[in-house]
């Protein structure tokens, strides 16, 4: 076959009558078609279960019924780009097409029945001709294509070239093959599939209608391993499946390829722990585990998980990414609803996931997230990456302590509201004296105003009994934190348009809390709904001032003073020994 497609040979038949050329060309797209046997390997899974039909596709009906509708009506574009990654049904598509363009039953195209349609099948058929675009990717094989796109089909109604990996086709190819693809005979269809869209020129996306197919979610592909499964009579977890599908990233054909992997290990029963080992990707049992010793403040135990993650061999930089997918399942349960379906996981494992994710807080969470993060950065650069692995787990143990520091400050604050009025401080030890004569002397607090204070509600400009006490114990059963700072400053009057509340120097901290925007806006709200005021938020200074600094007499030792020394001698007093 090869010495009767030879170039020379091809192009000395230009006297010849045209059907005997055509058949010359029809050897020619044989050899240009990559062979395919006529028989499909059941074995493999990918080539068994290809789908066949438009509705037979999974994951793609945007592309599917834009498609179909475009071949039952008639209204074919002359050039098609499909792009998405690996294994989503870029060239299956192509083929549905071809054949939707080619087939004799027009009211069900493609019936998938008829002589066109299992000649593309099969991959025999004169008028669809795949080409490689890895493999031909220069200017001539453009222009060889040029010239045999000009022929008519033989069989069917359209001639369809499919250039699989269209990306690859150099500067050149692309530039011959723009008039082409911009001005095609009637006859004519060009379908391009690639991974990399965005590396296709500019002007060959302007002469394609597009489509971009998406990646399938993980409960599309444990569907579909699973009817897979059970039509070849082998039992399979649906924990096994789901880590099929979370190792496939999306695509249908990996699932399928990591699907016929597992049976020729164990065509009896499909598990999780066979997976393990196969795949060298840890279960979700390891990461329930991980993330329960982390919750129980167990070192130990997060220590034992970092060895075994070492002894089997997994690759910590993979471990650390899916243990990072698992915070962000248990971060999404701590703030959304099961019925939402925003974990994309089996019904067992959400529920699981929900009641981990009700031992820790959001913001514990949030931190553990951020350090595996960085760890998992730090691990590419990292010669000892499991000394970081170990070390981290520490640090998660520690992080899990951690408490925000607003509510720290209400708790102290909440002390202070709730210790008793008439509680006296003890009387200091004569010892306690003789320690505090080289103590500085404390700043004495703020003179409580001298206005008097209002004791009750609103009426007109006045104020009744209990008006304070009552808005900031109605204040606390919405905002407790909120009323205890306020419950630290002091009253300074109030006029027909405003409250003014007053902080000392030991208190404006809590001021400072207060005028944060968000808690600015509910005070505002809140005060202005009850009350008709505005509530004004200032420093009170003082009644008395801080006492001088008490002078230091020379000593023996002034020599050896430094400026330092003589600066605190200056504020604390005392002398030098």
């Amino acid at each position: 076959m090869n010495t009767l497609v030879s170039l020379p040979f091809v192009l000395n038949l230009s006297k010849h009558e045209p059907s005997f050329q055509q058949a010359i060309l029809f050897r020619k797209s044989l050899f240009m078609t990559p062979s395919k046997s006529n028989l499909v390997d059941d074995s493999v899974s990918a080539r068994a279960w290809r789908p066949q039909t438009f509705e037979a596709v999974i994951g793609q009906p945007h592309v599917t019924t834009a498609l179909q509708n475009a071949v039952r009506r008639n209204r074919v574009a002359h050039a098609y780009l499909l792009s998405g990654i690996r294994g989503t049904g870029k060239t299956t598509l192509a083929r549905i097409l071809a054949k939707g363009l080619n087939c004799l039953d027009p009211q069900a195209a493609p019936c998938d029945r008829c002589d066109v349609c299992r000649e593309i099948a099969e991959g025999r058929s004169v008028d669809v001709i795949e080409i490689d675009g890895a493999s031909n990717t220069g200017v001539d094989d453009v222009r060889e294509l040029r010239e045999m796109a000009k022929h008519l089909p033989m069989r069917g109604r359209r001639k369809v070239y499919i250039i699989d990996e269209a990306h690859m086709l150099s500067n050149a190819a692309f530039n011959a093959l723009l008039k082409i693809l911009e001005e095609p005979p009637p006859h004519l269809v060009f379908i391009l599939a690639t991974t990399d869209a965005h590396k296709m020129p500019q002007t060959i996306l302007s002469r394609c209608q597009h489509f971009v197919l998406r990646r399938l979610t993980r409960s599309e592909i444990i569907a579909q391993l699973a009817r897979v499964a059970e039509a070849r009579g082998i039992a399979a977890d649906a924990s096994g499946l789901a880590l099929i599908a979370k190792a496939a990233e999306g695509s249908m054909r990996d699932a399928l390829t990591l699907l016929d992997q597992a049976i020729a290990y164990n065509d009896e029963k499909i598990t999780d722990r066979h997976l393990t080992f196969l795949l060298g990707r840890a279960g979700t049992e390891i990461f329930h585990r991980l993330t329960g010793a982390i919750c129980d403040h167990d070192a130990a135990a997060c220590l034992k998980i970092a060895c075994e993650v070492a002894e089997q061999g997994y690759p910590l930089r993979q471990f650390v990414g899916d243990f990072l997918e698992h915070l962000r399942h248990l971060i999404i349960a701590r703030q959304v609803p099961a019925e939402d379906g925003l974990i994309d996981l089996p019904k067992e494992e959400v529920e699981s996931i929900y009641r981990q994710a009700s031992r820790a807080s959001s913001e514990s969470l949030q931190r553990l997230f951020a350090l595996f993060a960085a760890l998992q950065l730090d691990i590419r650069l990292s010669l000892r990456p499991h000394l970081l692995f170990d070390v981290a787990l520490v640090k998660a143990v520690m992080l899990a302590d951690l408490q925000p520091i607003e509510n720290l400050i209400a708790q102290i604050a909440a002390l202070g509201t709730t210790a008793p009025q008439d509680e006296r401080p003890p009387t200091p030890r004569t010892s306690d004296m003789a320690s505090s004569r080289s103590m500085p002397t404390p700043l004495p607090q703020a003179a409580p105003p001298t206005s008097p204070v209002p004791k009750a509600g609103w009426t007109g400009s006045g104020w009744k009994d209990g008006g304070w006490e009552s808005l900031l114990s109605e204040m606390k059963q919405a905002r407790p934190n909120l009323a205890s700072y306020l419950a630290q400053g002091k009253w300074v009057d109030m006029n027909e348009t405003a409250i003014r509340i007053g902080f000392s120097e030991e208190t404006q901290f809590l001021m400072m809390l207060l005028k944060k925007e968000e808690h600015a806006q509910w005070l505002s709200g809140f005060v202005k709904e009850r009350t008709g005021r505005t509530l004004l938020l200032m420093p009170t200074p003082s009644s008395t001032p801080a006492p001088p600094p008490k002078a230091v007499a020379p000593t023996a030792a002034a020599e050896t003073q430094t400026p330092l020394m003589a600066a605190a001698l200056s504020v604390f007093g005392g002398e030098v020994v």
